[in-house]
């Protein structure tokens, strides 16, 4: 069965008249204006009173028979009575809400987050539960008529936009009690209570990790046979740039529309018609900083995860509006279930399988899922681990940057430095460049630590010029990935022009293999850096592809002799010539060119005599972390200084 026949509420729909005119046959469109207006007037609530009349006039133009009664559990208290509308029944609906906390109907609502009973054919009971980190309000309507799907989806996600602004009244809700009875053994005692405690996460209101790996136990020691548990992991792809470029606040409430939009496309009845369970069956959490957990019990076909996986993609890919424009944002998602060969008998085993097939889904680019396969393991492993390990350090500033500096070879001066990045292991050993960045270029990763890179070298060249040390320039090295991206110029600019960086101390290098990667596109991104006052330096010269042709078709500024041709100085002859007809090319082309890889006197007598401007290599001076190139090469100089007398 699909699980999008129809647009359902909070679903893209189908035309732009679709949202403004809705439909003659479902409340769709109503269900939508209400929740526009709740999201209007519910930040601007000052007292509980006025959120809960927010919410009951909400529900009131959903239902128009219904009548609502608020409810509170204190943690130590059992549910009370808090809040009635109208205030004329309010003895009825203390009545009917003390016969359903004895019957334990409320308890079971709140536990499974929303449950639709009927009490009898002539009475139509929805209980909602709106959990926030210290209570568990419980919203119940009576009716004495059917409440419609789409409003019951629309006060769902109500009661999901409740939870986020009660975290403002915290501590403030006992001057609303109606004090008539506390403890009542009847209920079930602390049984009950735990299950209706859900730890919830402060920022999205959805259940907390804690509870999220409870249920996955629960979920596996109560599988029937033919049944299995599924669990999905989802990601919001490079969601660390909406944080950088937006600020952390507007980051949030990014995370919380996030947060209600799957929440209510879970709600979805054809979600439990197509799987086949209960709403009880099913736990949505937050499961880390941009990420969420969805587990499944009684799951009868591993298929259907696939189907669920698309069903919350489409839900966002709509879009999320912010200060009027409209943010796009996209999911990757790893699927796995308790069958399949996988011995997922533990919820640690199978969420270790979804974050493997989370992976998956990342190294086929953004917006996909993968569904996990055991063979996974011993298949991508290190792939996998050295990507997970990137992500990290993107999200967490864990990448460190080294500074190689480059001389004049005739008078030994500083003239600049090659930006390295570096990243360790979380035990601290260190990961060779030569295996995270082909890992970093195949996910398309690289562009997102370039953009690092950039930002991080800006901020560092802002700190060494505030300290008075030398204007030098600094080189960083993009890949063939960022050269085939047609916004590299404008990202560079804008990033120098964020951090108040002029161009000529940031030099550009790239290597001939990355031209040949795309090039046409990186023809023009040469000519456009050049034309913005970049200068571009051609790395690793006469290794790659059709050294003299990158000559002759690129506005290049220099190039950078290959460490290959100088290891071997006066001991091959051919390297020797390969040296020599390289540098006189350069003069004549009047082309600066910097040898790398000097790594002794020899070597630097040589490229000397042969009237080689500048070279950089251990001989001369080995990466260094900032701190130690700071105290090595620029405290340094000031010590050398004449001082003043």
């Amino acid at each position: 069965m699909a699980l999008h026949p129809r647009p359902c509420l909070l679903s893209p729909a189908e035309t732009p008249g679709e949202l403004s005119q809705g439909s003659s046959q479902t409340l769709f469109s109503l269900a939508l204006d209400v929740l526009r207006e709740a999201m209007v007037r519910l930040p601007a609530c000052r007292t509980l009173t006025e959120l809960f009349s927010v919410l009951n006039s909400c529900s009131r133009t959903l239902v128009p028979t219904a009548t609502t009664a608020f409810l509170l559990r204190q943690p130590d208290a059992c549910f009370e009575l808090v809040y009635c509308a109208p205030t004329a029944v309010e003895h009825e609906m203390r009545a009917r809400t003390e016969a359903l906390i004895e019957s334990g109907e409320f308890a079971q609502a709140l536990k499974q987050g929303l449950c639709y009973q009927r009490a009898r054919p002539d009475q139509a009971n929805l209980l909602l539960r709106i959990a926030t980190p210290r209570r568990i309000y419980g919203v119940a309507l009576w009716s004495d008529h059917r409440i419609p799907e789409d409003a019951r989806q629309a006060l769902g996600a109500l009661t999901d936009l409740a939870a986020m602004s009660l975290d403002r009244f915290q501590g403030g809700a006992d001057s609303f009690l109606v004090p008539t009875y506390t403890d009542r053994p009847s209920l079930g005692g602390a049984s009950i209570a735990d299950d209706i405690a859900i730890p919830a996460d402060q920022l999205t209101g959805l259940a907390h990790r804690t509870h999220f790996i409870r249920f996955l136990h629960q979920a596996l020691e109560r599988r029937t046979p033919g049944t299995s548990v599924g669990a999905l992991l989802l990601d919001i792809d490079g969601f660390h740039r909406v944080n950088r470029e937006l600020g952390c606040d507007r980051g949030d409430q990014v995370l919380r529309d996030v947060a209600l939009r799957l929440d209510s496309a879970l709600r979805s009845h054809l979600i439990f018609e197509t799987l086949g369970i209960a709403e009880c069956d099913l736990c949505f959490s937050r499961a880390g900083a941009d990420e969420f957990g969805l587990a499944i019990a009684h799951l009868r076909d591993p298929r259907h995860l696939t189907e669920i996986a698309t069903h919350l993609h489409n839900h966002v890919a709509e879009g999320f509006m912010q200060s009027g424009a409209r943010l796009y944002l996209s999911l990757s998602i790893g699927l796995a279930d308790s069958g399949r060969g996988s011995d997922a008998s533990s919820p640690q085993a199978l969420l270790r399988n979804a974050d493997t097939a989370l992976k998956q889904a990342k190294l086929s680019g953004r917006n996909k899922h993968a569904l996990y396969t055991p063979d996974w393991d011993e298949r991508g492993s290190p792939h996998l681990r050295t990507e997970s390990l990137l992500q990290e350090a993107l999200r967490q500033d864990r990448f460190a940057l080294h500074f190689q500096p480059f001389f004049s070879l005739q008078d030994m001066r500083l003239v600049g430095a090659e930006v390295l990045l570096r990243l360790k292991m979380l035990d601290g050993t260190p990961i060779p460049p030569s295996k995270f960045i082909p890992v970093a270029e195949s996910t398309g990763q690289i562009a997102e630590i370039g953009e690092w890179v950039t930002r991080q070298v800006c901020h560092q060249i802002k700190a060494w010029s505030a300290l008075g040390y030398a204007s030098i320039p600094f080189a960083i090295n993009v890949s063939a990935i960022e050269l085939s991206l047609p916004d590299l110029t404008a990202r560079c600019q804008r990033i120098l022009a964020e951090a108040q960086i002029p161009h000529e101390r940031i030099h550009i290098e790239i290597t001939e293999t990355a031209i040949a990667r795309n090039e046409a596109q990186a023809l023009a991104n040469i000519g456009a850096l050049r034309e913005a006052g970049f200068e571009v330096w051609i790395d690793d010269f006469g290794t790659g592809y059709s050294s003299l042709k990158s000559l002759k078709n690129f506005p290049i500024s220099g190039i950078k002799l290959d460490r290959e041709f100088v290891k071997d100085l006066l001991g091959d002859p051919a390297a020797e010539g390969i040296a020599i007809a390289v540098l006189e090319m350069a003069q004549r082309l009047r082309y600066p060119v910097i040898a790398e890889g000097i790594e002794t006197a020899a070597q630097l007598a040589f490229l000397r005599a042969e009237g080689c401007a500048l070279g950089q290599g251990f001989h001369l001076g080995r990466p260094l972390s900032t701190d130690d190139f700071q105290s090595s090469h620029f405290a340094q100089a000031d010590a050398d200084a004449p001082q003043p007398e």
